[in-house]
Order: C-alpha cells, then structure tokens, then sequence
C-alpha cells in the first residue's frame, strides 16, 4: 500500500486560526461548521484538533473541541484520495528511520515547531545510529526540551 501525500495546510495552529469547513454533516440531517488545527505543545508533540458548531442553537456556539492523540511531528492537510477532507500524518518516536522522508515530503510547509523538533529528531538519530555503528546499545531517553541518546555505564 501506498502513501498517501496530503495537501499541506500550513499556519493552521488555533482556534482563533483555524481552517473552517462551512458545511460539514452533524448527525443524519442536520449541517455545521467544523474547525481543525494542529496544536504542538513542547515535550508532547503535535496532534489534531476538531470543533463543530452546533446547528441546534439560533447562535453559533462552538462545541468542545476534540484532539487526537500526540505525535512527535505533524502535519495537516487535505487527502485528495477522500475528497479533499481533512486529516493529518505525522512521525512518531517509532519512525526516526523515515524522518528525512517526511522532511522531503512536508518540509517546504513546516512552522517553526515542527522545524525545530524534526531536525532534533534527525540529529538524534544520527548519534543513534553512530553509538549503534560501534556496537554499543544506545538508549533514548526523551524529556520536555530535548532527545538525549547514550550509553548505559556497564558498572
């Protein structure tokens, strides 16, 4: 199975920013607004966030909001496959291996976060695959600010 490449949707990091679906299904018959981001948040990563408007009320009062599940590096963006919806791909901490590949595919639309956290995440694993090179086992350890790889002392 193929990749699937989205259409990146940059610059799309808040509510307040949002990119807006003006008519999105809400239940069986009745239509809505929907607004989706992409939030980062340090030390967690990026993830996928949704708020529907609710078409019951004579005003428009956004729903609470609905995120997916943090990943190291994110993107949001359109899938031509199912109609141009909107969804998201991402590299988590399993997927150092195709980090470059991700950086080639979505770098040109990448913020500052999602700069900063793939070219940590190459460097990592580059000093990874180094200590690997010597036969040493190499050993992550991920905090808020920064990948860290080692050795373990054999003490």
């Amino acid at each position: 199975m193929d990749k699937i490449i989205l259409t990146p949707l940059p610059g799309h990091t808040t509510q307040e920013t949002a990119y807006v679906v003006n008519d999105y299904p809400y239940g069986v018959r009745l239509r809505c607004k929907i607004r989706y981001w992409l939030e980062y948040r340090a030390g967690k990563g990026f993830r996928l966030c949704s708020q529907t408007t609710n078409p019951k009320l004579p005003y428009e009062f956004w729903n609470k909001p609905k995120c997916s599940t943090y990943c190291m590096l994110g993107v949001m963006g359109l899938n031509p496959e199912e109609n141009n919806h909107v969804t998201w791909t991402g590299c988590s901490i399993y997927d150092f291996e195709d980090l470059k590949e991700f950086q080639d595919t979505y770098g040109n639309s990448f913020d500052e976060n999602q700069k900063k956290v793939c070219a940590a995440g190459i460097a990592a694993y580059e000093k990874y695959q180094a200590l690997k090179a010597t036969g040493k086992a190499p050993v992550w350890v991920i905090t808020k600010d920064q990948i860290l790889i080692g050795v373990p002392n054999d003490n």
